[in-house]
């Protein structure tokens, strides 16, 4: 019994360790980038480190699988970032004037709450998907768009991990510097691989099918 509970109090030290020193790479080469231009890369490294702890791979070296897949993910998150970033900022430009001018009309204001629950979603599988597919940028949000309501109960789960580490992070600045980022990444992961799975379990069904008509 008391092996058993030492066993598990190590493990979970471990992984208290894994994500707090991701989490301080992440925020580091952020800042490296200047925030603008570090962000998006950093997080896609993130997500690649979270991926290969979600494939069982927890023994892998942290810093040299983050530097590389930053480095690999340099030009094309950023991109990516650009895009989102600048998506999400019209939306908020437009949803205050929305309120100022249209505040009376409720139509107006759930359209732009449908919206934002839609930019949300591919906001959240975006970098999941950059770092598992192969795919060009357009294609990246493309995709998130199909798999996130696709998997509309995966989606919702996904949403609310991240209003809720959202809260954890504003709660303790304790929590925004050491697993912010890591745990909601590690969490992200953990749950689109149930979208993946599904779908690529699909798609081998498909493939099996027409091989087998021909």
């Amino acid at each position: 019994m008391i092996h058993t509970l030492a066993n598990g109090f190590y493990r979970f030290c471990e992984w208290v360790m894994r994500l707090a020193y991701l989490n301080l790479l992440w925020i580091g080469f952020t800042l490296a980038g200047a925030v603008i231009f570090g962000l998006a890369p950093a997080t896609a490294a993130m997500f690649a480190v979270t991926r290969q702890w979600a494939l069982g791979n927890t023994d892998i070296p942290v810093f040299q699988t983050f530097f590389q897949a930053f480095k690999k993910k340099l030009a094309k998150s950023s991109i990516l970032g650009l895009i989102l970033g600048l998506v999400g900022l019209l939306l908020f430009v437009d949803f205050q004037i929305a309120v100022v001018y249209f505040h009376d009309q409720p139509v107006f204001l759930s359209l732009f709450i449908s919206l934002f629950i839609i930019y949300a979603i591919i906001l959240l599988y975006a970098f999941p998907i950059d770092v598992h597919y192969d795919l060009k940028r357009i294609a990246v949000l493309k995709y998130s768009f199909i798999i996130g309501f696709s998997r509309p109960l995966t989606s919702f789960f996904m949403l609310i991990s991240a209003f809720g580490m959202i809260l954890l992070a504003l709660f303790h600045v304790t929590f925004l510097l050491f697993f912010s980022g890591s745990a909601l990444s590690f969490i992200l992961t953990k749950l689109s691989f149930q979208a993946f799975r599904a779908i690529d379990g699909r798609r081998t069904d498909k493939q099996a099918a027409v091989t087998r008509l021909k």
